[in-house]
């Protein structure tokens, strides 16, 4: 009876090692990691068929703010839709890949910089997202979910007028030119009569530019981050929030600070005329 039950147990065994699942193939892996890279590839060449052919005919995309996309086919025609008014460079990551048997799963980030066809201010995006693929007969993986959602504070991520987006985009060239330690980007952003009031302590345009020139001000980091934006005829308001790293002569002004950018429209360009800033503790 004993030989009986081994042998049983034996052979159930083996069917459980024949029907065992390959985890994390290192081939199945890189197919994933392709199929991401080729992904990025299609979507700033503004292939919708292209993009489409990586989807299940069943392939459920749920993009933010709007109901999901049902079928490779609906997927095909909103990106038809999107490349008829946007051109995108896209830029993405492939940070982790699951695999388990005909299942994989993987996340990843990515950077977008987006220019609308009809002209106006280009803008920038950051997200992450998770896409869950499926072997299929032919050996090949397709897409068959697809989310992803922004990085990027609410209050960029909401509808807003070409100027308002045009005055962002000014505050991200301000902080790469800062970043950069550009001074000749920096007097394009900034106006003659421009002044930076922080604490209480002012610096002028012509104070901040030679200081840049001499190494006095030198910047290793600056970010912008969360910001809300008002239009008033030539005059633009933002408010947000600014984390940099950098040294004025021997001080670390290092740190986050809450300001208010004041903006005048001149010859159809915005340039900054004052700025008030505190640091947070």
């Amino acid at each position: 009876m004993k030989i009986r039950y081994a042998v049983i147990l034996s052979v159930l065994l083996l069917l459980v090692s024949a029907c065992a699942q390959k985890v994390n193939d290192p081939a199945d892996v890189q197919a994933i990691k392709d199929i991401s890279a080729a992904w990025d590839k299609a979507w700033t060449a503004g292939n919708a068929e292209t993009l489409a052919s990586f989807y299940a005919a069943d392939a459920i995309v749920m993009d933010p703010n709007k109901p999901a996309s049902v079928g490779k086919d609906a997927f095909r025609a909103s990106c038809e839709k999107y490349f008829d008014q946007f051109s995108d460079e896209n830029s993405g990551v492939v940070e982790d890949v699951r695999v388990s048997g005909d299942l994989a799963v993987a996340w990843g980030t990515q950077e977008t910089k987006t220019a609308p066809k009809a002209g106006g201010p280009s803008f920038r995006g950051k997200s992450k997202w998770i896409d869950v693929f499926q072997r299929q007969r032919d050996g090949s993986w397709k897409i068959i979910w697809d989310i992803y959602n922004s990085d990027l504070p609410v209050a960029e991520t909401l509808a807003v007028g070409a100027e308002e987006q045009a005055l962002m985009q000014v505050e991200r060239d301000w902080a790469a030119a800062s970043a950069k330690n550009d001074w000749a980007a920096m007097d394009k952003i900034l106006g003659a009569e421009y002044v930076h009031n922080s604490d209480g302590q002012t610096l002028s345009k012509k104070q901040l530019i030679a200081n840049m020139k001499s190494g006095g001000l030198k910047y290793t980091s600056a970010e912008p981050g969360e910001m809300k934006v008002l239009v008033l005829g030539e005059t633009g308001i933002v408010h947000g929030l600014w984390s940099e790293k950098s040294i004025l002569k021997s001080r670390d002004l290092s740190g986050n600070y809450r300001y208010t950018d004041i903006f005048a429209k001149r010859d159809g360009r915005w340039q900054a005329v004052s700025t008030y800033s505190t640091k947070l503790k």
